[in-house]
C-alpha cells in the first residue's frame, strides 16, 4: 500500500513501485506581481512617446523644407526685381485686355451607329476611340481675349459686312494625305495655336489640315487609325477691334441636317482596302463663353444676316454651290416656269458640307 505523506513543500505519493520527487512551489514576494505590470506599461509608454518623438521630428523637418522653398523664392523674385528681369512663367495681367472663360459641351455618339461593324473583331478593336469618347477633353477653358485678334482680316475690319477672307492657306489641294498617323503636327502661327487650343478642348488629338478639314484621330497604337471629322465649325465672335475685347465667343458643329459627322477607320495596314466609312450624327459638340449675348445690346452701324453670310462661305469654299439647288418639288415649279429639263442629283444624305 502506499503511505500518503505530508512534506514542507507539497503532497507526494510514496510506494514500491511509484518514485516521487518532491515539488516545491516558488512563491513570490509580495508586490512582485504589480511591478512587472508596471514595467509593462512603462514600456508601452516609451514606446509611444518614441513614436511621438519620430512624428514631430519628421513635422519640423518638413516645416524646415516648406520654409526653404519660400525663403527661396521670395529671394529669387526680389532678386529679380532688383536686377529688371521678369520670370518667364508669369502672367503681367496689364499686359492683356481681359481673358474669357470658354466652356465645353459635347454629347458622345450613340454605339448604335456601329451596330453593323461590330460583328467584325477588326473593325471593334479600332471603334475603342470613338465608344470610349464618353467626354469634352476638358470642361472649361480660360482663352486670352488678344489671341482672338488672329481671326480679323489682315487688312482691318474696314471691309463690308459680306467680306470673306481665308484663315489658313490651302495646304491640301495638292498632297495625298495619308490616314495612317496618329499624332498631329503642333501648330505654327498665331491662328493655328488659337483654332489647335481651342479644338484640344474636346480630344487632345486635332488634326487643322490632315486631309479635308479640321478633325481629330481618337486613337493610338496598337489600335489603326480612327478619323472623327464634324461636318463643320460654325462660330460667332464678338470682338473689339480696339483693345481686342471679346464680348462673346462661341463654336459649334452645326445640327440642323441629319447627317454631320463623317468616321473612317483603318482595320489593316492598307488603306485602299482596310478603311471602313460610316456617316452618323452628333447632338452637341459646341465651346462658348458663359451667358447669352443679345445682339439687340449692341448698336451695329452694318450687318447682315446669318444665313447670307452662310450661304456666302459655302459658295466661297464650295465651287458646287455656285448653282442654285432646290428640292425636287421647288425645282420642278422653277423648271415648268422658265421651260427647262429638271436635273435630279440622288445623294447619300444632304448636298453640302456636313454630309461631308
Amino acid at each position: 500500500m502506499a503511505e500518503l505523506r505530508k512534506r514542507r513543500y507539497d503532497v507526494a505519493f510514496e510506494g514500491e513501485n511509484v518514485e516521487v520527487l518532491p515539488v516545491e512551489r516558488t512563491v513570490m514576494p509580495k508586490g512582485t506581481e504589480n511591478e512587472e505590470h508596471s514595467k509593462g506599461q512603462t514600456r508601452g509608454e516609451r514606446e509611444m512617446h518614441q513614436i511621438d518623438q519620430n512624428s514631430n521630428r519628421k513635422a519640423l523637418y518638413l516645416f524646415i523644407i516648406l520654409l526653404g522653398v519660400c525663403v527661396s523664392t521670395l529671394l529669387y523674385f526680389w532678386f529679380l526685381q532688383q536686377n529688371g528681369f521678369t520670370p518667364v512663367w508669369t502672367w503681367d495681367p496689364s499686359s492683356e485686355p481681359s481673358v474669357i472663360t470658354v466652356y465645353t459641351n459635347f454629347t458622345p455618339l450613340q454605339p448604335s451607329a456601329f451596330l453593323s461593324f461590330i460583328d467584325s473583331e477588326k473593325s471593334r478593336q479600332t471603334l475603342h476611340g470613338v465608344l470610349s469618347w464618353k467626354m469634352a477633353a476638358v470642361s472649361w477653358s480660360w482663352v486670352r481675349s488678344r489671341s482672338f485678334g488672329a481671326l480679323l482680316p489682315a487688312g482691318g475690319i474696314s471691309a463690308e459686312p459680306g467680306y470673306v477672307w481665308k484663315l489658313l492657306p490651302d495646304t491640301t489641294s495638292n498632297n495625298f494625305m495619308f490616314s495612317n498617323k496618329y499624332v498631329p503636327p503642333p501648330p505654327s502661327g498665331p491662328v493655328e495655336e488659337l483654332l489647335f487650343h481651342l479644338l484640344s478642348l474636346f480630344h487632345p488629338q486635332p488634326f487643322l489640315q490632315s486631309r479635308v478639314h479640321a478633325e481629330f484621330q481618337l486613337n493610338t497604337p496598337p489600335r489603326w487609325p480612327l478619323w472623327f471629322t464634324p461636318a463643320a465649325f460654325i462660330g460667332r465672335l464678338i470682338i473689339n477691334a480696339t483693345d481686342l475685347d471679346v464680348k462673346f465667343f462661341s463654336l459649334h458643329v452645326p445640327t440642323d441636317k441629319p447627317l454631320n459627322v463623317d468616321l473612317e477607320w483603318l482595320t489593316g495596314p492598307n488603306e485602299d482596302e482596310d478603311m471602313e466609312v460610316t456617316i452618323t450624327f452628333i447632338r452637341e459638340m459646341s465651346a462658348k463663353t458663359a451667358g447669352p449675348v443679345s445682339s439687340s445690346a449692341f448698336t451695329w452701324t452694318q450687318q447682315i444676316q446669318e444665313e447670307e453670310s452662310l450661304m456666302l462661305l459655302e459658295k466661297e469654299l464650295y465651287q458646287f454651290m455656285q448653282v442654285e439647288y432646290h428640292n425636287f418639288t421647288e425645282a420642278y415649279r422653277a423648271a415648268s416656269y422658265q421651260g427647262q429639263p429638271v436635273h435630279s442629283l440622288v445623294l447619300w444624305g444632304v448636298l453640302g458640307d456636313q454630309s461631308c
